[in-house]
């Protein structure tokens, strides 16, 4: 088995269609088998995919164990030389896994660990497919800082990257949407860390693959569409609760990596750049963004 496409889903029955299809429709250079692992929904998930796709294994799980925990799970269960894990709302526009699968194969790129495209939404206006490791320096620039070296911080500081080139370059850590990983790089760094529920698992892989001594490498050539929210505005009590999450597993990747320090001061930082927020806008979101952080 040359490649093991895995997909987590939760609720997500219209997406993971649409991503099973364009995979089915575009994948025809390799062997490889799709493993959807069901995080407890409660739509139409299972029913659709087991009536659609018979072929695809599927791993029920009775409760929500998170993306990282779900991901293992499939790992575990999987066959192929590589993994290659892609979010429920993401599509393919061409043969990525063959692209994929011949660049890892070159043994010129032995060292590297993982690859992955360039993001756009539906309409080819860019996604963000890359970004630097979190760091001090880039909460610090968020205060306000950084409209002083805006582009500097764009290429060296943001967790968050869009890509504008076509040229194939390494990177900190690849966006969790799409990662195709070598499988024997996996079996020494380890799989996901099972403490992070949602947010940040992929980023502490890539740390862990980093401090090996292996690369992740994004590959322009290929564009993979993912169906993100592209709204930034702030929804109520869901807005908090998904701030909540992230704000701990961001605290939880800083602690694993940059010592507990540095774990104690990031969400104090980010607090304040919420009440900021708010002393500008005066969103009372940002208000209580602020108290969940220093809370967190």
């Amino acid at each position: 088995m040359d490649v093991s496409i895995i997909i987590v889903n939760y609720n997500t029955t219209a997406l993971t269609l649409a991503c099973l299809q364009s995979i089915y429709k575009h994948t025809m250079a390799n062997t490889f088998e799709v493993i959807i692992i069901d995080n407890a929904s409660h739509d139409e998930s299972i029913s659709s995919v087991q009536h659609e796709f018979p072929k695809t294994i599927m791993i029920y799980n009775a409760v929500n164990v998170g993306f990282g925990r779900a991901n293992n799970q499939g790992i575990a269960a999987s066959q192929g030389k590589y993994i290659f894990l892609l979010n429920s709302d993401t599509e393919l526009t061409s043969d990525a896994v063959a692209t994929f699968f011949d660049y890892m194969e070159k043994k010129a790129n032995s060292q590297v660990a993982c690859c992955g495209a360039d993001l756009i939404a539906k309409d080819g206006s860019p996604r963000i497919a890359y970004g630097n490791f979190p760091s001090l320096s880039e909460a610090f620039s968020a205060l306000g800082f950084l409209v002083l070296y805006r582009k500097y911080f764009s290429r060296h500081l943001s967790s968050g990257v869009y890509n504008y080139s076509s040229a194939i370059k390494v990177v900190d850590f690849l966006c969790g949407a799409d990662f195709f990983i070598r499988r024997s790089i996996l079996e020494r760094t380890g799989v996901f860390d099972p403490e992070f529920f949602l947010y940040f698992e992929e980023t502490e892989l890539a740390f862990r693959m980093s401090k090996a001594g292996y690369q992740s490498i994004l590959i322009p050539e290929i564009k993979i569409i993912h169906h993100e929210s592209g709204s930034d505005e702030l929804h109520g009590e869901y807005y908090l609760q998904k701030a909540l999450v992230y704000a701990k597993s961001r605290k939880l990747y800083f602690r694993k990596t940059k010592g507990l320090l540095a774990a104690t001061l990031i969400n104090k930082i980010y607090a304040a750049q919420a009440f900021i927020q708010f002393c500008i806008s005066r969103k009372t979101n940002y208000l209580s963004i602020a108290k969940l952080l220093l809370k967190n």
